[in-house]
């Protein structure tokens, strides 16, 4: 008589290779927020993931006009201690470093979450109030920051990191009802409108990024084009939020 194979039988036992890529962690994150992400696709779904070299830099950008001062949003987008309280993708942000004169971020953590997926990079931040210009470099590139720890495998997630927020006052923009102007930010774009060019910022989201490795990419395939959109949108519900709660206030 043949003996069991006992490698069929591990197999049978735990039938799953990977944990499931949808936790209770991420729920908890999309509840809080309110915001929906997209489910990951499972890894048995990618025939031949691993690559040699690195995928080749992205670049992703979001556009869209509302109906705030510059000076209001600039002040939302360097605070930057808050991003992890509405920015998707983003768990969280912490503040190590200021400038003496200006007060604002020049270093950071930011810790970058999807799912299983998580990293945590020193990010040097540049905070430009003349220019209405926030940046951060996170990654191993250039002058960028370094990689504080990750948890999705052997280097990390990303080569690097960048994210760069700019904002034009004025314009000839047409915004709506709702506060939403003509751009490429994730739609809404459409209605009566109110104003045209008054009290009018154009808001500009540029994401740039390299994964370190094919899987890693192909994994975050699913949302990778989403990602600017889906900030810039997040970041106008939190400058509502905040003039709301000033109102109330008094």
């Amino acid at each position: 008589m043949r003996p069991p194979n006992l490698l069929l039988i591990r197999r049978l036992r735990c039938p799953h290779a990977h944990p499931p890529l949808s936790t209770a962690k991420t729920t908890t994150l999309i509840s809080s927020r309110r915001f929906h992400l997209p489910s990951l696709p499972s890894l048995s779904s990618f025939t031949n993931p691993i690559s040699p070299k690195p995928p080749p830099p992205r670049t992703l950008t979001a556009t869209r006009n509302l109906a705030f001062p510059p000076d209001l949003l600039f002040r939302t987008i360097a605070d930057i201690d808050s991003y992890a309280d509405f920015l998707p993708f983003l768990t969280e942000s912490t503040v190590t470093a200021r400038d003496a004169r200006t007060g604002y971020p020049t270093t950071a953590f930011l810790t970058v979450g999807y799912g299983p997926l998580k990293e945590t990079f020193v990010s040097r931040v540049a905070c430009d109030a003349g220019m209405r210009t926030v940046g951060a470099r996170s990654g191993r590139r250039g002058d960028g920051g370094g990689t504080e720890s990750g948890e999705a495998g052997d280097g990390g997630l990303f080569e690097f990191l960048d994210t760069l927020w700019k904002l034009r006052a004025g314009g000839d923009a047409v915004v709506n009802g709702n506060g939403n102007g003509n751009g490429n930010g994730n739609g809404n774009e459409s209605g009566n409108t109110y104003g045209r060019g008054v009290g009018v910022t154009t808001v500009e989201l540029e994401v740039r990024f390299q994964f370190r490795s094919a899987l890693h990419a192909a994994v975050m395939g699913a949302v990778e084009d989403q990602v600017a959109g889906m900030m810039i949108e997040a970041f106008e519900k939190r400058v509502r939020e905040l003039e709301k709660a000033k109102v109330k206030a008094g």
